[in-house]
């Protein structure tokens, strides 16, 4: 698995990072390019632009001396692009939370004239693109160890990283004053039986539960450890869910926005037979436009998700024309929207 997630990081093609020169020399164009490649101006900044149209072994040979020659074309040759990841195996980047930003993202980079590209398996396709940065909204340990050798050579922006190193560039939700909130907001309505449910224990989900189990601490509440559960391979969401309740949970957080509330929803009231919020309580992450059309409506904690591809965006703006960034590890606060799903 190790030597997968290196090989593409040798071969990777990135535009140098905007570091000023520490003396005055003569810069390459993309005409010394077309001539060191044997191509036409046109062929080069077609794959400069990561444009289709150009033989595998042509954008080959154009990108392999765009990186012994060290070229940093100007801005207005060619339009920045930033490669925005996530792992090809995460549950929800079609749909659900990593789709939402990437979807954000996308259209924060678009309205900066900044062009994007959605790599369906960044091990495969890195290679082949010329980039100014990448943007990484998921990243298994797999693809983190790739994106540690990509930032020695392009701007890498994170999205959602928790153990961050003083250089990394990070732009977060607060994950977990999320987990906080949320139990706060239980124990304020006289629950004591406080049940936390994840899709997996990621990062984001166990800074959540850090957070819910604060506020346990500081109210000095007893963590039942059988009501705290994490989905996975072992056990799916019924099974845990399940769990929960026979545990004597009288309420439940279950947080993310990729629909697991509304899932847990369907099976207490569906499969179960349990009322919410009458037997037990549900806080989740927040759908826009749908937890709150449930039965019954749903209290969430929203993310921002807009605001966090806009400060990243901004983020990536100022990197990649040589501005200096204020602010690398940035977290933005969340919000709690209380509707009906709380007794």
């Amino acid at each position: 698995m190790e030597s997968r997630a290196t090989q593409p990081a040798a071969t990777v093609n990135a535009v140098p990072r905007s570091d000023p020169p520490r003396r005055p020399t003569k810069k390459p164009t993309i005409y010394d390019l077309a001539r060191i490649a044997e191509v036409s101006p046109g062929t080069v900044s077609r794959v400069l632009n990561n444009r289709d149209k150009v033989k595998a072994e042509t954008r080959e040979r154009v990108l392999r001396a765009a990186n012994a020659l060290n070229l940093k074309p100007q801005v207005s040759a060619r339009f920045r692009q930033v490669a925005i990841l996530s792992e090809p195996t995460f549950h929800d980047r079609i749909e659900g939370y990593a789709a939402t930003l990437t979807a954000h993202l996308s259209f924060a980079f678009s309205r900066r004239n900044i062009g994007v590209v959605l790599p369906s398996n960044p091990f495969e396709q890195l290679p082949s693109l010329f980039l100014d940065g990448l943007i990484a909204v998921t990243f298994d340990k797999q693809l983190q160890a790739l994106l540690a050798e990509l930032e020695t050579r392009m701007h890498v922006v994170y999205m959602d990283k928790f153990d961050v190193a003083p250089g990394e560039y990070v732009v977060r939700s607060d994950h977990f004053n999320s987990g906080y909130v949320a139990a706060q907001h239980f124990l304020a309505r006289g629950k004591r039986r406080l049940g936390f449910l994840a899709a997996n224990n990621n990062a984001p989900y166990v800074e959540r539960l850090r957070g819910f189990r604060q506020a346990l601490a500081e109210a000095n509440v007893p963590i039942d450890e059988r009501l705290h559960v994490f989905t996975g391979p072992n056990i799916n969401q019924l099974s845990a869910i399940t769990r929960i309740v026979r545990g004597g949970a009288d309420c439940v957080y279950v947080p993310g926005t990729s629909f697991q509330a509304m899932e847990c929803l369907h099976i207490l009231t569906y499969v179960m037979g349990v009322k919410v919020p009458q037997e037990i309580s549900i806080i989740g992450g927040e759908n826009e436009g749908l937890s709150a059309i449930q039965n019954p409506p749903l209290t969430t904690i929203e993310e921002p998700l807009k605001e966090m591809a806009d400060r990243a965006a901004d983020m990536f703006d100022q990197l990649t024309s040589g501005a200096r960034v204020a602010d690398r590890h940035i977290t933005l606060p969340v919000r709690l929207i209380e509707r009906d799903s709380v007794a």
